[in-house]
């Protein structure tokens, strides 16, 4: 056990390197986890993990032997001694090391930049991983036959890149400072422990890639958009590469989904990357439009978090804020006429159905095309996702007025009350934004079509006569607005249509540019 490091991390067990540290420093950080502790705690884990394999060590071997007087010791006896004594204790313990290592493989081991995420329930910690790394270790004199040296060297990899997947997993539940340069020195500690175990040679790719891509998030969140699109890149290519090949190896083909979504996230922070180069002006500034937009965390709603947990929807979220902030800047959105000098995204949607009016001989279908508008942001608001029609001008609340001969004769000719709503988006024009706050776009159009399906499937319940929808959602479009006591107030053309959840919102709950 000389080849023991004098200091152990007390949180994850690692060892920590001390070259380069100031020898008279009392306190020293784990490159492994981030945790800075005291010198003479991490210096007592030693001793205590010390303490620990000399226990192990001296069950495991026969009565009266240590390992230094096993290296003394005739080979064949030495290989006895490994075959009955250590090779069975070893085994024991990395056999579940090795089966949770390769399912933990078949996760998605990265999150965007901001954000956290649990990647899964796990019932190891890394200090008791990194223990059997070094009873490992310790053993090796121990072993003759290459079978003996082949175990070995299976339990240090394992365990070694186990272990510092574990810290890894703990980092992305997890949004502090550095995380991302700690995880890819992890990534890359791991790939070069992988590289000695030809069986994981395809996880050894990956990590390697993992490296890249977390340093060029790190250099993300310095706002060094030119590296951080270089490393991520780089990373994002080689994932591709061992995506490509992985099924070649039935062991590894459990990483495939976990890969894919790590492209997936790649690319995602390739676009950001990019939305923050075209912004110009201070990178820094920009990304914290980015930080914000990230942390605000839409509601939770079982039968919505297909859409609102899936980290793609960041692609369209951050192209639409991209059309904002050039509009600020001499571009132009699509804007409602009106002189508020608040512009609120709504989601602009076409709505053709037909209902059933008259009686007896007089009952016909009757076909409509109708207007709707849903708040881009309604996704941030619980309400909306339980009743989505606190999302949008509702324009089956309120019937028009028809007489009931008119009801009875069949010639009504509409069960909504949308025209006002067709006025507003009838004025929609591209136009600057200059000189105006904007509130930004926080949902996408998949989430608006399933609000406007789920409206509609609740007004069939509710209006009989209703019988045939097809909604369209087109595109975000902006309505100026006042305000007033700190809310928003929508045009007089809205009428009775203002969605409830303009009146939930405040402005100190907006996010506003």
């Amino acid at each position: 056990m000389d080849d023991l490091v004098e200091l152990r991390c007390k949180s994850c067990g690692a060892p920590i390197d001390v070259t380069g540290l100031d020898p008279n420093s009392p306190y020293v950080t784990c490159q492994y986890c981030g945790t800075s502790q005291q010198r003479m705690d991490a210096k007592k884990y030693m001793d205590d993990m010390m303490i620990q394999i000399k226990t192990w060590l001296s069950n495991a071997m026969p009565v009266g032997m240590g390992v230094e007087a096993g290296e003394n010791v005739d080979p064949v006896a030495r290989h006895s001694i490994f075959i009955n004594d250590v090779k069975p204790r070893i085994e024991s313990e990395l056999e579940s090391y090795r089966f949770s290592n390769l399912s933990l493989l078949g996760n998605t081991l990265l999150t965007v930049p901001f954000n956290s995420t649990t990647v899964c329930a796990t019932q190891h910690s890394p200090n008791t991983v990194f223990e059997l790394n070094a009873k490992a270790r310790s053993v090796a004199p121990l072993a003759v036959t290459p079978e003996d040296k082949e175990l070995i060297t299976t339990t240090s990899v394992i365990t070694q890149s186990y272990a510092l997947t574990l810290n890894n997993v703990k980092l992305l539940s997890e949004v502090k400072d550095g995380r991302w340069s700690i995880l890819a020195t992890n990534f890359r500690e791991g790939a070069k422990a992988m590289a000695d175990l030809p069986s994981y040679s395809l996880a050894c790719e990956r990590f390697e890639a993992l490296g890249d891509v977390s340093e060029g998030f790190a250099y993300f969140m310095e706002g060094n958009i030119g590296d951080a699109t270089a490393s991520i890149t780089a990373g994002r290519d080689k994932l591709l590469s061992v995506k490509d090949r992985v099924f070649s190896d039935p062991q590894m083909s459990i990483m495939y989904m976990g890969i894919e979504q790590e492209v997936n996230i790649a690319n995602i922070v390739l676009d950001i990357a990019g939305f923050v180069y075209t912004m110009g002006g201070d990178p820094l500034q920009t990304m914290n439009i980015v930080k914000d937009v990230i942390n605000a965390k839409p509601a939770q709603n079982p039968r919505w978090n297909f859409l609102t947990c899936n980290q793609n929807r960041f692609n369209e979220i951050f192209g639409e804020i991209s059309k904002v902030i050039h509009a600020k800047n001499g571009g132009e959105i699509p804007v409602a006429d009106g002189q508020g000098d608040i512009l609120v995204p709504f989601w602009e949607v076409d709505l053709r159905y037909t209902f059933v009016t008259g009686k007896l001989w007089s009952k016909k279908s009757v076909e409509v095309k109708d207007d709707i508008l849903i708040c881009a942001d309604f996704v941030m608001d619980p309400a909306c996702l339980d009743n989505p029609a606190s999302a949008m001008t509702d324009i089956f609340r309120y019937r028009p007025e028809s007489s009931i001969i008119e009801s009875f004769c069949g010639d009504e000719t509409r069960i909504s009350s949308g025209t006002g709503i067709g006025k507003i988006q009838d004025s929609v024009k591209m136009r600057s934004a200059s000189g105006r706050k904007i509130v930004l776009p926080l949902s996408t159009k998949a989430e608006a079509e399933k609000a406007c399906v789920d409206y509609l499937a609740q007004t069939s319940k509710s209006y009989s006569k209703f019988k045939l929808s097809q909604p369209v959602v087109q595109r975000i479009v902006y309505i100026p607005c006042t305000s007033s006591n700190g809310r928003l107030v929508l045009p007089s053309d809205f009428d009775n249509m203002v969605p409830d959840h303009i009146a939930r919102m405040s402005q100190n709950s907006i996010f506003i540019v």
